[in-house]
């Protein structure tokens, strides 16, 4: 039997899963500040997350010792800071050929894409809370870059990665 549960794992080993827990709170915490709806499917994972509807996704990519944006060409003291590297995407369905076999209008396509520059510039705000490790205290900041996917199947992500050290 796999072993999964994380029952009675020592509470400094967890500070990765509380890190991604925040993150997807924060995330939604955003969104609905700025009114913007989201999938209902909301979670977190490790490696990439499946695109198979629409669905808000935070990933855990990478860990490494330093601050953002280190290179690691000199060594570090293990005290030093540990930065993470998270994608957080959200999917949503997209204008495609119909059923009639005929390509959505320009209108159409336009429409559908409104959501997704909405929220490109939403993780862009959504920056100020990651870059938080107290409300009001900033951390050591962040490298974030957001781009979209192509629409496959009928589905287009927005997607954030960005790097930010652990608290």
């Amino acid at each position: 039997m796999p072993i999964t549960s994380i029952s009675g794992v020592d509470e400094d080993a967890l500070s990765l899963k509380y890190l991604l827990d925040g993150v997807l709170s924060k995330t939604v915490d955003v969104f609905t500040e700025y009114n913007v709806p989201l999938p209902a499917r909301r979670y977190w994972t490790v490696g990439t997350a499946p695109v198979d509807c629409e669905q808000v996704a935070v990933s855990f990519i990478q860990i490494y010792l330093g601050t953002p944006g280190d290179q690691a060409g000199q060594p570090l003291r293990t005290t030093s800071p540990r930065s993470a590297v998270l994608s957080i995407g959200i999917s949503r369905e997209v204008p495609v050929v119909g059923v009639n076999g005929r390509p959505p209008t320009g209108e159409k396509i336009q429409e559908g894409s409104e959501i997704a520059a909405v929220d490109a510039w939403v993780f862009m705000r959504l920056l100020n809370r990651l870059d938080q490790w107290e409300p009001g205290e900033f951390g050591l900041g962040v490298i974030a870059t957001a781009d979209v996917s192509g629409a496959e199947g009928g589905i287009q992500t927005t997607t954030m990665q960005v790097t930010m050290a652990i608290p």
